[in-house]
């Protein structure tokens, strides 16, 4: 009866010891953030032809739909209505489903009243002018980025 109790105790200490947090709830994820920093270069076109001017991160190489993308969840985006004739520009988006990977982040302009006619002026790149560059975002990051919008030579267009 002693080793029975002896092998019963044992068990049950090592069962004790393999237990680390028990039922405590795992670690919050801490958001991360992407601070975008937009120069304008150049005149900008006269303030009638802007109906929209918008910054927005995908998760996916775009597609034509800009409504569809966002509706999905592939897009998240941010207007810059109020602003007209600036040289620079700070917007900033939080993110809390991590890891992220940002495949395409562009300036866009809205140059008519369909939401439809929109074209990329400034994208996001790290080494070529013409080819977007991604971002990784994890676990409380904050990574700066810098956009340029030369609105007298805008970058290639997506679609």
């Amino acid at each position: 009866m002693i080793k029975y109790n002896t092998i019963i105790l044992i068990i049950i200490a090592l069962f004790l010891s393999s237990c680390d947090k028990g039922l405590e709830p795992p670690e919050a994820v801490q958001p991360a953030t992407l601070n975008i920093n937009i120069d304008f270069i150049n005149d900008w076109p006269k303030r009638d032809s802007i109906y929209g001017l918008r910054v927005v991160a995908f998760k996916l190489p775009p597609s034509d739909n800009l409504i569809s993308e966002i509706l999905s969840g592939n897009a998240q985006y941010k207007d810059l209505n109020n602003e007209y004739n600036v040289n620079y520009k700070n917007i900033q988006f939080t993110y809390e489903e991590l890891p992220i990977e940002l495949k395409y982040i562009v300036v866009a302009w809205q140059y008519d009243s369909l939401i439809t006619e929109q074209r990329a002026i400034g994208v996001y790149n790290n080494s070529n002018k013409n080819e977007p560059s991604s971002i990784k975002l994890i676990n409380s990051d904050t990574v700066n980025i810098n956009i340029e919008v030369d609105w007298n030579d805008f970058p290639p267009q997506p679609f």
